[in-house]
């Protein structure tokens, strides 16, 4: 068994180096040579043919480099049946310069080969590319990134006896750089100083060239103002178009006569009627309606002291007065706006008011003559305006702007004195506090800053991330106190002293002006806080318990304002967006004398005359009902029935309304035992 092994093995050896033999015989055998085709046939089935030495291809015409690739047909592959020549392998790139995409983009039909295009050159790193961009953007010359640092140049052979160009450029900058690189330079070429300084228009000596300047006519130098003008209005940001001018402004007196037979103006007030300390009731009834303005009322004043006078402001580009104890009708009309009047606001003496309106123009009127006293604009939306409460300051007002800034104007120079310009959103209140010291803005910007008057840069600043805009503001009548509008449905109370800080105890909640500027209001004797709502209803709050008290259906729009009457403890005035100005009251029943019964009386339970005070002071006060003596009836126990005053301080409307309910069910009562 061993020896026949031996003998297997050696016969296997002597196969393959005969195997072996002769694939280096077929591998070196000549064209003109006979094949020989000796091999075993085992040996035949399992050899790889290699042609270590393919046939060189002696002649061939120039240009033919493209057909040595040729595909082979059993396998689909590109084979090369002849080696290239080192000058052709290392001869400069030539064919198309597009990638694939721009071949398919300019309809050459891409080929599957080595020699579809030239590949870009990609540098060895980031900072050689970096290098060469800014060199060539600096300079005009780079290296040429076809060739690179193999093209052969040096500083003594220069690109043109290159065997090839190794600069991309201006090849005469190379030159003077001497090869280097912008970041190899330690100083800035001469032609480059050279054409800074003509292009400064510098001499030699580089100092600066005469230069004689053309003589200008009239009307070129009209043009150049006229464009610097332009220029300096846009650099401080106003609307470069030229200020269109005001409306004509007029006014149109309704009543008989501007004069009483004494002499007296129509804007004096009664001498019987005068502002004094009251408890007030909340409104229930409608008295009277105002109708002139043919769009939505954006807001109303009372005249200063009494109230015998109301002002509205109209979306019709009217502003309106009406008579409030008399006639009740509209007494003038100021008409000399373009657009909608946004805001109103009397001076102390109610001898001239102001106005704004979305025309950007805010104008000053006199109240008794209608006529326009002077007119200001700044080119911005004025939002509100607020006159200085110091009497010694009458001649100044504030006015917030759409450009986020609370500008101040003095009335007999027509010149702007201060402008505060800290908000980042357009000014939509401003209020006087701290005995006028001080003013508070709230603004678009979420914000509420605190300023001393006169000076531009606030001294509180009161911002929250819960806190929302405050589009309406007013101060309580003990100037202690700031009610502000919130957008997300609430009136919150700030501090009008000191810390100016956010009571949250006194919070407002139940009514939706989200996206209107409803302003709140409150009673004369502070104690019932109220506020109209999208809805055109008015709302009633406790000032203590900040419950709500009552609500009252009073437009159909949204009631944008309403205001207490500073002398009438019970009445109050509200303008809607629907046009119209409503007058509330309280209007407690009066009771009518009961019948008397058959029979005999007794002298003590006989009529006896009462005065009532709260009849005579509705009297007094301008009420509707005559002056007489009013008999009160006889109760069951014999003692006269007295009504309650409504000027008692004794008692307040949560005390007397079931005193009220008592009544009412007592004469059910005695109707049911009478049927």
């Amino acid at each position: 068994l061993a020896a026949t092994y031996r003998h297997r093995v050696g016969c296997g050896k002597a196969g393959m180096a005969t195997s072996a033999l002769g694939l280096l015989a077929s591998a070196y055998d000549d064209d003109d040579d006979t094949q020989a085709t000796t091999a075993p046939t085992a040996t035949t089935s399992t050899a790889i043919s290699v042609n270590l030495a393919p046939s060189v291809l002696e002649e061939r015409a120039a240009g033919s480099a493209l057909t040595l690739f040729k595909e082979d047909k059993r396998t689909g592959n590109q084979v090369m049946h002849a080696n290239a020549e080192y000058n052709e392998m290392w001869a400069p790139q030539q064919g198309p310069t597009l990638a694939p995409a721009e071949q398919r983009q300019a309809g050459i039909k891409s080929k599957n080969k080595f020699v579809g295009h030239v590949a870009k050159f990609a540098p060895a790193n980031d900072f050689a590319f970096e290098e060469q961009y800014h060199t060539f953007n600096a300079f005009g010359f780079a290296e040429n990134p076809s060739v690179g640092s193999s093209s052969g140049q040096d500083e003594m052979r220069g690109p043109q006896l290159a065997p090839t160009p190794g600069v991309v450029g201006d090849v005469d900058k190379w030159a003077e750089a001497r090869g280097n690189s912008v970041f190899s330079l330690k100083q800035p070429l001469e032609s480059k100083l050279e054409e800074q300084r003509k292009r400064m228009r510098l001499d030699e000596n580089l100092a600066p060239l005469p230069v004689e300047a053309p003589e200008l006519t009239a009307e070129q130098q009209a043009a150049i103002a006229a464009k610097n003008k332009a220029e300096t209005r846009k650099h401080q940001g106003r609307e470069d178009k030229e200020e269109a001018n005001p409306m004509e402004e007029r006014a149109v007196f309704h009543g008989g006569s501007r004069t009483d037979y004494q002499g007296r103006s129509w804007t004096k007030p009664p001498s019987a009627i005068k502002e004094e300390e009251h408890e007030c009731f909340i409104p229930k009834r409608w008295l009277h309606t105002w109708s002139g303005h043919t769009k939505g009322v954006a807001a109303i004043r009372w005249f200063p002291g009494n109230g015998h006078l109301l002002l509205s402001a109209g979306m019709d580009t009217k502003v309106k007065i009406w008579d409030v104890f008399n006639t009740r009708k509209c007494m003038q009309t100021y008409m000399g706006h373009a657009a909608a009047v946004r805001d109103i606001q009397f001076s102390n003496d109610g001898r001239r008011f102001l106005t704004c309106s979305y025309d950007r123009y805010l104008k000053l009127w006199d109240t008794e003559t209608g006529e326009c006293i002077s007119a200001f604009t700044n080119r911005k939306l004025p939002y509100c305006v607020a006159f200085n409460p110091d009497e010694d300051k009458q001649n100044v007002f504030l006015a917030g702007c759409s450009n986020k800034h609370v500008v101040q104007y003095d009335t007999n120079t027509g010149k702007v004195e201060q402008i505060y310009d800290q908000h980042l959103g357009a000014v939509n209140t401003i209020t006087f506090c701290e005995e006028n010291r001080r003013f508070a803005s709230t603004a678009d910007d979420k914000k509420m800053l605190i300023w001393e008057y006169g000076i531009p840069v606030p001294i509180k600043h009161i911002a929250d991330p819960t806190q929302h805009s405050m589009p309406a503001v007013t101060k309580t009548p003990n100037h202690k106190w700031l009610l502000c509008t919130n957008l997300d449905n609430q009136i919150t109370t700030y501090s009008a002293q000191d810390r100016f800080k956010l009571n949250r105890k006194k919070i407002f909640k139940g009514h939706i002006v989200a996206g209107y500027a409803c302003k709140p209001g409150i009673s004369p004797d502070g104690n019932y806080v109220m506020s109209g709502d999208c809805d055109g209803r008015l709302w009633f709050w406790d000032w203590k318990s900040c419950k709500v008290f009552r609500k009252i259906k009073c437009h159909d729009q949204v009631c944008i304002q309403a205001i207490w009457h500073p002398v009438e403890q019970s009445r109050v005035a509200t303008c809607s967006w629907d046009g119209t100005i409503k007058y509330w009251d309280w209007a407690a029943p009066v009771p009518a004398p009961s019948r008397p019964r058959p029979g005999p009386v007794p002298a003590q339970s006989l009529p006896r005359p009462c005065p009532v005070p709260a009849l005579s002071t509705y009297v007094a006060r301008g009420g509707r009902l005559g002056a007489h003596a009013v008999t009160s009836p006889v109760s069951s126990t014999g003692a006269p029935w007295r009504p309650r005053s409504a000027a008692s301080p004794s008692r307040g409307p949560q005390t007397g309304r079931p005193a009220l309910r008592h009544a009412r069910g007592a004469r059910g009562a005695r109707g049911a035992r009478g049927a």
